[in-house]
């Protein structure tokens, strides 16, 4: 087996994602690559208000109830939830890093609050 030589210095793969304090859900270059985020244009929020969760649903249907649009950039992506944020009245005064994961069952990415 050959080496392969890593060109990809300085950048996080471990899959997370950011709530800022201007509203966003932020995914780094690792969650964009672990997820694919690359091969779709929108999402579907989701609360779990009970484990105090967020799921996540990766769709291309922007015609579906609830549809966010999937914004990429060369870092990573990013998903307007003000009002979700809002809604559910999640504290999003500063910003803060989480963990991502894939819930298989659900078929949505994870973001535990808690």
């Amino acid at each position: 087996m050959a080496f392969e030589k890593f060109t990809q210095v300085g950048r996080g793969y471990k899959p997370k994602v950011s709530i800022t304090k201007s509203g966003l859900i932020g995914f780094n270059q690792g969650a964009v690559k672990h997820f694919k985020l690359d091969k779709y244009d929108c999402a579907i929020l989701y609360y779990d208000k009970d484990g105090g969760r967020i799921g996540i649903e990766l769709i291309n249907d922007e015609n579906e109830d609830g549809v966010c649009k999937l914004r990429k950039r060369e870092s990573g992506a990013d998903v307007s939830a003000r009002s979700f944020f809002e809604y559910y009245r999640i504290n999003y005064e500063t910003t803060k890093r989480y963990d991502a994961t894939w819930d298989d069952i659900e078929n949505k990415i994870i973001v535990a609050l808690e």
